[in-house]
C-alpha cells in the first residue's frame, strides 16, 4: 500500500469532526499481494465473476407455458423414458428383464393378483426413477383371502432367493 497511510486502531481516518460524507478523499487500494491463492490458484484476493449476457439467460415462463410444455408429446416421451435400458413407457416399450421396466409400459394389471380383479394400476414415474425399480399406484379389489393366496402363489424359490440377497446385501 501507498506508504503516506497509516492505521491507528480507533481512528476512521477522518480528522475531529469531519464525517464521512462531508470529505470524499480518493483512495488507492491494492488488495492483489504477492503469492498465490490456495483455493483460487490465482493471485491472492483476486476476485473471479462473470457477468452474465442477457442472451445467455433463460426465459421466464409463466405457470401456464410449463405447464402446456409438461403436456406436449415431446416433454412425455423425454420423462416416461427408463432411465436403465432407454425404453419409451409413453411409447408402449419396455425392457421385460429390466428393474425399472418390470415388464410392462405405463399401465399394468393389478400387481397382486395378476389381473383377476379387473383393476389396471399406474406407473409411479418418479419413484420407477428415483429407485429404479418398478413401482405402481393401484389397489386389488379381491378379498383379503384371495390376495393372500395370490400372493403365496406367486411366492416362487427364485422370487425367495432374490428376496435373501437382497436382505443379505443391506
Amino acid at each position: 500500500m501507498d506508504g503516506d497511510w497509516v492505521c491507528n486502531d480507533g481512528d476512521e481516518g477522518f480528522d475531529d469532526g469531519d464525517e464521512a460524507e462531508e470529505e470524499n478523499v480518493p483512495m488507492d487500494v491494492n488488495l492483489a499481494t504477492e503469492g498465490e491463492d490456495e483455493l483460487l490458484n490465482g493471485p491472492r484476493a483476486s476476485v473471479f465473476y462473470m457477468v452474465p449476457q442477457t442472451e445467455d439467460k433463460g426465459k421466464d415462463f409463466t405457470k401456464s407455458e410449463v405447464e402446456e410444455m409438461m403436456k406436449s408429446e415431446e416433454y412425455q416421451k423425454k420423462i416416461d423414458t427408463c432411465h436403465l435400458c432407454g425404453q419409451c413407457w409413453y411409447e408402449g416399450k419396455c425392457g421385460k428383464d429390466c428393474p425399472e421396466c418390470d415388464g410392462h409400459p405405463m399401465t399394468r394389471p393389478c400387481a397382486v393378483c395378476g389381473g383377476e380383479c379387473n383393476q389396471v394400476w399406474n406407473r409411479d414415474v418418479k419413484l420407477s426413477h428415483s429407485f429404479h425399480k418398478a413401482h405402481w399406484d393401484g389397489k386389488c379389489l379381491l378379498p383379503l383371502e384371495a390376495q393372500n393366496a395370490c400372493r403365496k402363489q406367486n411366492s416362487t424359490p427364485k422370487s425367495l432367493t432374490e428376496g435373501m440377497q437382497d436382505l443379505s446385501t443391506r
